[in-house]
């Protein structure tokens, strides 16, 4: 019985800006730092785990970014294990454009770019295939699926793919499929890229995974990351069985972290308040978005940054959001007869119309912005 054990990963992002950490230019380097580190450890794992290949589908680092070190390093990871062949298909941040350096450097043996140049690798120790359909450009408006041939049943048979799948999205420029598309394509095992979060099996026969970054590049990709190890045993042309299993990789974590009260009354409060929490749910290599929901005391202004400043030493990055509210008696305001009674009335009115907690808090903001304005002539927005 033919059998062949791998890894999955995908859109690490090697050399990323990290511009969403702003002027913190240390911390953006750290990070980048930290995704080597991830890739070293999964070189371990892939060690470790004795697998016979590794699947990279795509975006394993940012084109425009790259540092050509960065390039000598990976492949010095590769080449230190020249028993596992490694195949990478190009991502929309790492496509197989004329300057790319799948193109023009001289990668390890071991290392495979698969592209329209070189689609497919049969491994004969394996009787097994493996495809890749990558970016020939930063945005690919055709599926890159369209017009591929059925596999072949009598060999194990692998996809690396690059792309969007499922998405209703009316002009979608990094290659649009459908998970019954990739299922007709008859493939044992479908090595997705692209989405940064975990997809497990799915489409009709569940052989379609993406692993997710390994690690979180943002504030919208919160909770563990990793990789997926996975065997395919063949049976028979008609029976093949897949195992497949995930490995947390992730250094840090992206959280949210939201503290409630029903009385600011100063920022020194407030960092308190965090700095509780944060002991409380170990947070301190992590990257943090503080939101801020409540009332403030009457004529109290939060100073987030400030804040963010205080207590930067108890995490890796943070950020604070203000979403409170000043504490005005509106309920005694809305019963008012001249323009402030008006005003908050109207105010109401259209808060009550409101689609989202978001647009209800900024409403909420205005009304608290416009009775400063009409009892003191002023408003100050920190």
């Amino acid at each position: 019985m033919n059998s062949l054990k791998f890894l999955h990963f995908s859109d690490i992002h090697l050399d990323a800006p990290f511009g969403s950490l702003g002027s913190e230019l240390l911390a953006a380097e750290k990070r980048r730092q930290d995704l080597l580190e991830v890739f070293d450890r999964i070189i371990d794992i892939a060690k470790m785990e004795a697998v016979d290949i590794i699947l990279v589908s795509g975006d394993l680092y940012e084109h425009e970014h790259v540092r050509k070190s960065t390039i000598h390093y990976i492949n010095k990871k590769f080449g230190e294990i020249p028993a596992i062949k490694v195949f990478i298909v190009p991502g929309n941040h790492d496509p197989y454009i004329s300057n790319s350096f799948y193109r023009n450097f001289e990668w390890s043996e071991n290392v495979h770019i698969l592209s329209a140049d070189r689609p497919k690798v049969f491994l004969k120790e394996h009787n097994a295939c493996v495809y890749g359909a990558g970016f020939s450009n930063f945005h690919q408006e055709k599926s890159l699926i369209e017009g591929m041939e059925p596999a072949d049943p009598k060999h194990i048979n692998i996809l690396l793919i690059h792309g969007t799948v499922d998405l209703n999205f009316k002009k979608n420029r990094y290659n649009p499929m459908t998970s019954s598309e990739l299922s007709l394509l008859g493939m044992d095992y479908i090595a997705l890229g692209h989405f940064h979060n975990t997809l497990w099996g799915i489409g009709k026969d569940g052989k379609i995974y993406n692993p997710g970054s390994p690690e979180p590049l943002g504030f919208d990709e919160e909770g563990e990351h990793g990789i997926f190890i996975g065997r395919i045993d063949f049976v028979s042309e008609r029976e093949k069985k897949l195992y497949v299993k995930f490995e947390k990789t992730c250094k840090r974590q992206y959280k949210s972290l939201e503290i409630k009260s029903d009385f600011f009354e100063s920022d020194d409060q407030i960092i308190d308040m965090i700095l509780r929490e944060a002991v409380k749910n170990e947070n301190r290599d992590d990257l943090v978005h503080i939101t801020l929901r409540g009332y403030t005391a009457p004529g109290y202004r939060i100073n987030a940054a400030n804040i963010a400043n205080a207590i930067k030493d108890s995490f890796f990055y943070a950020v604070v959001s203000d979403e409170t509210v000043n504490q005005y008696n509106y309920e005694e305001l809305v019963n008012e007869p001249g323009i402030k009674g008006l005003f908050v009335r109207k105010m109401f009115s259209l808060i009550n119309k409101a689609e989202s907690a978001r647009e209800k808090h900024l409403l909420m903001k205005s009304m608290q912005y416009g009775i400063e304005a009409l009892e003191q002539g002023k408003v100050e927005v920190l």
